[in-house]
């Protein structure tokens, strides 16, 4: 009888998980060109630097796409699309140092540091990506589906005056 118990709570623990797997799928809806990567650095200390990622859509009607985020190089941020001379491209600004940091108010009487935002936790990486490859994220009606793009060159760093 204790096996039977034994055996049951195995397959219950066995069958469910703490984290959802994300799936990668293998066709996307649209068409992409070659993405590329770019470091950058500003002119100014408060500037930050960061890695600018690029990738071309090739397909014109994206009817129902929604882009999410880009996992690359172990960030995470949101995928913006914009168009630049006719053309439609996917793009992440990964950033190494934000600018923006927020004041921390220190003080005896706790109730004044009431306005302190406690500290963001990171969750772990979800993929194992090489240096050249990135996962984006996208809606595909109501479903978030993950694609991995490989092949991102690297392009020459930017320096801002």
């Amino acid at each position: 009888m204790k096996n039977i118990l034994y055996s049951a709570l195995i397959m219950v623990f066995s069958l469910s998980s703490c984290t959802p797997q994300k799936k990668l799928v293998a066709t996307t809806p649209f068409q992409m060109g070659e993405a590329t990567c770019q470091s950058w650095v500003g002119g100014r200390p408060e500037s930050g630097s960061g890695i600018r990622l690029n990738i071309p859509m090739l397909s014109e009607d994206m009817q129902g796409v929604q882009f999410q985020q880009v996992y690359f190089r172990g960030k995470v941020t949101d995928l913006k699309m914009k168009t630049e001379e006719g053309k439609k491209y996917a793009t992440a600004n990964f950033l190494n140092n934000p600018a923006d940091k927020p004041d921390i108010i220190m003080d005896a009487d706790a109730k004044k540091e009431v306005g302190n935002r406690p500290p963001e936790l990171k969750d772990e990486f979800p993929f194992e990506l090489q240096p050249t490859e990135c996962v984006i994220s996208y809606l595909d009606g109501d479903t978030i589906k993950y694609h991995k793009v490989e092949g991102v060159k690297e392009l020459k760093q930017l320096i801002y005056k």
